[in-house]
């Protein structure tokens, strides 16, 4: 014990540093997530194209995506690149850093500083910035070096209390109850010879849309056109609980309003797209496959990706949202017990 009493101070002196700023850390806001991040899943994700924005998941990363392609256009944040709470496994991470709570097993970091808190095997960690390991390195190439040492676990706490800093299944889950809940603005829904045309009325920038009554004559048909009368902000209320649809979005209007759009799948379980999609995703119940790109933020409870998640930052305004509750004790037990294991796990060494 006497031998781990140098290390133990240090620990200490590093969580308080950590968690002095993570507790004042601001939660985000609906607005600012969907900003931030290009995606989150909630749950296990898949993929085998790529991200061009910020990543998050809550579960395990399989396959061999590429995320952060875009880095110098990718909104700030106190989060890294791509976090992962559970295993990763990945084709490349581009920019911004990667952190992993688990084990680390295939991926190429090219820019950023990479924190994994378990074991890392066939991966090149090229990074500039030393990494910090918990585990064993296995078959890998780390060209930046590694931190090592009390700086080395500290260096892992940190980035665990920032990974866990925030619940984001309360943020978005709340978020969509929210949503669901704003009454129609009084636009218009029209549907003839296999096109839906949306003719929006604001309120105060603000359309929305409920597509309740209507959902299923929606989505299965093969065109969708967009008249958004000087609103700046569209949400779409489904309470569809399978949604598949491949609907060209006319006049390239995917990509010209993909900032703008907001669709809350607030009931949904399963979700297939088959074409270009427009605008941000909020469905935290829903899995999730696209065989196509989406322009704009995806919140979805699994993911299967196929196509390409481009980012389309949210610039739109919701109207006030709930935000839980700040989590500072949640984050300060999250960190001690953090420091627990990994110094168990070096006592193990």
């Amino acid at each position: 014990m006497t031998k781990l009493r140098p290390q133990l101070l240090a620990l200490g002196l590093a969580l308080s540093a950590t968690l002095a700023p993570l507790a004042a850390h601001a939660e985000l806001t609906l607005e600012q997530a969907l900003n931030q991040f290009n995606l989150v899943v909630l749950g296990d994700a898949k993929s085998s194209s790529h991200v061009d924005g910020r990543t998050f998941v809550g579960g395990n990363l399989a396959g061999n995506g590429d995320f952060v392609q875009h880095p110098a256009d990718t909104p700030a944040s106190g989060y890294t690149g791509l976090t992962v709470l559970g295993n990763a496994n990945v084709g490349s991470v581009n920019g911004l850093g990667v952190y992993v709570g688990g084990n680390l097993t295939q991926g190429n970091v090219n820019s950023g500083a990479a924190r994994v808190q378990g074991n890392v095997s066939n991966a090149n960690l090229n990074g500039s910035a030393p990494a910090a390991i918990g585990g064993t390195v296995l078959g890998s190439n780390i060209n930046s070096g590694r931190i090592g040492g009390a700086a080395e676990t500290a260096a892992l706490v940190a980035a665990g209390a920032q990974a866990n800093a925030q619940d984001f299944g309360a943020l978005f889950s709340q978020s969509s109850s929210f949503i669901a809940g704003l009454a129609d603005t009084g636009g218009t829904v029209s549907i003839a010879y296999n096109r839906v045309t949306f003719n929006a009325v604001a309120t105060n920038g603000v359309a929305v849309f409920d597509l309740s009554a209507i959902d299923d004559a929606v989505f299965a048909a093969g065109e969708f056109q967009f008249n958004l009368n000087g609103a700046t902000t569209v949400i779409f209320n489904s309470d569809k609980a399978n949604i598949q649809t491949s609907a060209n979005f006319l006049a390239n209007s995917a990509l010209a309003y993909g900032k703008s759009f907001l669709w809350n799948f607030y009931n949904a379980t399963d979700i297939v797209l088959g074409s270009q999609f427009g605008g941000s995703i909020l469905a935290t119940n829903a899995k999730l496959t696209n065989a196509n790109n989406i322009e704009g933020s995806v919140v979805v409870k699994s993911l299967d990706q196929r196509g390409e998640i481009h980012l389309q930052p949210f610039a739109g305004t919701i109207p006030v949202t709930p935000v839980p509750e700040p989590g500072t004790y949640a984050m300060l037990l999250a960190g001690l017990a953090l420091t627990a294991r990994v110094v168990a796990k070096r006592r193990k060494v």
